[in-house]
């Protein structure tokens, strides 16, 4: 079947002539990557090359600055040769759990539409014209594919780097190294979010072949099972210290999924996308504005994490009780879905293997361990956070704002001292970098609190306003100001793991007193740090009898 085109002669009684198009679907494409080059431009158009230059020397000294003080803060001593024998006998299996998290994570975005995020335009007025979808959504996966390779370049260097502070050898072939392994880490999670896509994989097979994957590299790294599917990545992590043929394997694999996944683009399905781009557009939109909750919210609504129609226990409360607000709270965690309860056991396996690294001498770890807790903190203060998006409701109670918060308090210290019980047992395990079984007693009740008083910091103080004295001040001193507030909350996480710190150094020194001691030390520093919210979670008395107070 022929396909025509119109063509306008000139002049006042032009002719409207047919003419045959040799390819119509190539010249329909070709329309399509004029009008995004043309969207392009006019994004472009007012934005200064010397802004655009000073943008980009300005991020990279700070990228320069912040890869020093990393370098620095990496003052351990180098391993001994046993210890690096015990590195290639463990490590392979250990450092290949990051790509079995890689793979996990990027089957649980293909199985629900992604891992492309296409502006709103483009799934309606794009995948919806008589264009070839494959061929419409080859540009925006490349663009995705090339940014999120550069990062995989980056950060994979930085890490070589500071490996090899610690390794030894050579720092070039750890950068090399490193960039190698953080692009094949982005390969593999693209790659596998884009067959799962295009393949239409059921979400609880994502999940549980995800689960599968993590569970047997973390089986492989305490020695359970000889190996795993994701230990040939912990030898290509491991090339400068000794080279294998195996570590080829999984670059072989990232591109054999980025390139299955490229040609069958086609099959995305377009309910899948529409979802996601209005979701994802809502998500940058609160990142711009700094406002964590709400992107926490929205991530949640883009993972389907809906609450369970039936709790895992039923608490039963006869009459009013005489905690409503603790009982209420406890009765939402029970209905958390499974998918949340396992992101909470991963993050505190990945906290508890991050202060094993802080034992056995690599001190940058801690701030890993600061961040899982954080990130887990914000799961377990749900109910508070619930109280806060709802002031209408908790402003019409007879009872003060901060006295309701303040008895929001207790669940998500209950739901702390889980995650950090599985932290402490996971870094007590037997193996290379045991943590004594005193010490992590001593030291998990200062990291449950690091935890939680990060994730009420960032929850109490909502998004950043620019209001009152703050509209007067400098533009610099607004960047500082915000500055402070995003890195703020993860610190107090931080400062929670200190305790593990102090214990190390104080056995080192033969002070094995002064070890049992640090703890208190730190939750001393920690109640400090609450009174910056002391206003919003101190109980009022009522000032009027029935009133609000």
């Amino acid at each position: 079947m022929r396909r025509w085109r119109p063509r306008h002669g000139h002049g006042r009684r032009a002719a409207l002539t047919l003419l045959p198009i040799a390819d119509p679907d190539a010249d329909l494409e070709g329309a399509l990557a004029d009008w995004r080059r043309f969207r392009r431009r006019k994004r472009t158009a007012d934005i200064h090359w010397i802004d655009a230059f000073y943008q980009a020397y300005l991020t990279g000294i700070l990228g320069l600055i912040a890869v020093a003080v990393l370098s620095g803060m990496v003052g351990d001593q180098k391993l001994r040769h046993d210890q690096i024998t015990a590195v290639l006998r463990h490590g392979p299996g250990w450092v290949g759990g990051a790509a079995a998290l890689a793979l996990a994570l990027g089957l649980r975005s293909g199985s629900r539409g992604g891992p492309l995020a296409l502006e709103r335009a483009e799934v309606r007025h794009v995948l919806l014209a008589p264009v070839d979808r494959t061929s419409a959504l080859r540009a925006p996966a490349i663009k995705q594919l090339r940014f999120l390779g550069f990062v995989g370049l980056v950060v994979g260097g930085i890490g070589g780097e500071l490996a090899s502070k610690r390794m030894g050898g050579g720092a070039a072939a750890w950068i090399a190294t490193g960039a190698a392994a953080g692009a094949t880490l982005v390969g593999l999670s693209v790659g596998s979010a884009l067959v799962a896509a295009t393949t239409r994989l059921p979400k609880w097979l994502a999940s549980l072949a995800g689960l599968a994957l993590v569970g047997l590299a973390i089986a492989d790294g305490v020695g359970a099972i000889g190996t795993s599917p994701t230990a040939p990545f912990g030898h290509l992590a491991l090339w400068p210290v000794r080279f294998s043929i195996l570590g080829g394997l999984p670059v072989a694999m990232a591109l054999g999924l980025v390139l299955a996944g490229m040609t069958a683009l086609g099959r995305t399905s377009l309910e899948a996308a529409e979802r996601r781009s209005t979701l994802v557009g809502q998500l940058r939109f609160a990142a711009t504005l700094q406002d964590l909750r709400t992107v926490i919210v929205l991530r949640r609504q883009l993972a389907m994490e809906l609450p369970r129609l039936r709790p895992w226990v039923r608490l039963r409360v006869k009459g009013t009780g005489r905690l409503p607000v603790f009982t209420r709270g406890l009765r939402g965690i029970l209905r958390w879905p499974a998918a949340r309860v396992a992101r909470l056991v991963l993050l505190g396996v990945t906290a508890g293997l991050c202060i094993r690294g802080v034992w056995s001498g690599t001190t940058p770890l801690m701030v890993g361990a600061g961040i899982a807790m954080f990130v887990a903190a914000l799961d377990t203060v749900e109910p508070l956070a619930q109280e806060v998006d709802h002031p209408s409701r908790r402003d019409a109670s007879p009872i003060a704002a901060p006295a309701i918060h303040l008895r929001h308090v207790p669940v998500g210290l209950l739901g702390q001292l889980l995650v950090a019980s599985i932290a402490m047992g996971v870094a007590s395990l037997p193996g290379g970098g045991q943590l004594p079984g005193p010490v992590a007693a001593l030291c998990l009740v200062p990291l449950a609190f690091g935890g939680l008083g990060g994730a009420l910091v960032s929850v109490l103080a909502g998004p950043a306003s620019t209001g009152g004295g703050w509209a007067l001040a400098p533009p610099e001193a607004q960047g500082m100001r915000l500055a402070f507030r995003t890195a703020w909350p993860p610190g107090i996480a931080v400062i929670g793991v200190v305790p593990v710190l102090m214990a190390r150094d104080a056995i080192e020194r033969g002070k094995v007193g002064t070890a049992g001691a640090t703890p208190f030390v730190v939750l001393t520093a920690l109640l400090f740090a609450g009174v910056w919210h002391r206003g919003r979670l101190r109980p009022l008395r009522p000032l009027v009898r029935g009133g609000a107070g």
